[in-house]
């Protein structure tokens, strides 16, 4: 979920995934504003300027509230509106904790880079943390994911699941991940790629793909199940 000006959306998003059978909800914090994206310049496209992508908003009935006519009508009205209200900056700890009386769901955060700010969200008593750095897209220079990985594990110190997100390609990366304390690891660009190759087909390839590499990987290092996964399975550098 990614949480915008609008505590009203934030809402109506939340009971419309919960409504809908979701089992958990994610909090983006990674893209509390759209970072400096060059690809994205030099392509001259960002499709929400043309009210593309953002259903999720345009079936929301808040966000259709708030429009001066219904998207179906007056599209460019609807992407307008939703550029003032996408992301804000100023989200903080005190307008998260809001979700706790929206719903009953494990609510786990997403985007946490640093040591502190994974030991506050257990404190705050959230259901989980993921360590991503949104795929690299957002801030030029920043560190790695997996190096922010091995900082927050001892940091949550076994008290709630540890998710991985960013730069995972094959097997391979999720078993560093894995060995590096990582509960789960996600896939968002490989599968990505299979769907516009060949759709249904190709996600199905990739995921494949990268279990049998995974699997493989595992052979190769001895390890019979996730479970004997574990930092020793790795040689890493100490500078």
């Amino acid at each position: 979920m990614y949480w915008g000006k609008s505590d009203a959306i934030a809402e109506s998003f939340v009971k419309r995934a919960e409504a809908i059978g979701c089992k958990a909800i994610f909090i983006t914090l990674d893209t509390t504003v759209l970072g400096w994206r060059p690809r994205d310049m030099d392509l001259g496209f960002l499709p929400f300027l043309k009210a593309q992508g953002i259903a999720q908003y345009t079936s929301d009935p808040v966000f259709r509230a708030m429009l001066p006519a219904p998207p179906e009508e007056n599209p460019m009205a609807a992407a307008v509106t939703f550029t003032q209200v996408f992301s804000d900056p100023g989200l903080d700890w005190a307008r998260i904790a809001k979700i706790r009386s929206w719903t009953k769901l494990p609510v786990v955060l997403k985007g946490i880079m640093r040591a502190d700010d994974a030991a506050k969200a257990v404190a705050e008593g959230y259901d989980g943390v993921m360590v991503s750095n949104h795929g690299g897209r957002q801030l030029d220079g920043g560190i790695g994911a997996l190096d922010a990985l091995s900082e927050v594990v001892p940091a949550v110190n076994g008290k709630a699941p540890v998710y991985f997100d960013s730069g995972v390609r094959c097997g391979a990366d999720a078993f560093k991940a894995l060995a590096l304390g990582a509960h789960a690891v996600g896939i968002g660009r490989p599968y990505a790629y299979g769907l516009v190759i060949a759709g249904e087909n190709g996600v199905k390839t990739v995921m494949e793909y990268l279990a049998a590499e995974l699997d493989l990987t595992m052979a190769l290092m001895g390890t019979r199940t996730i479970a004997e996964i574990n930092r020793g399975s790795l040689r890493v550098n100490s500078d």
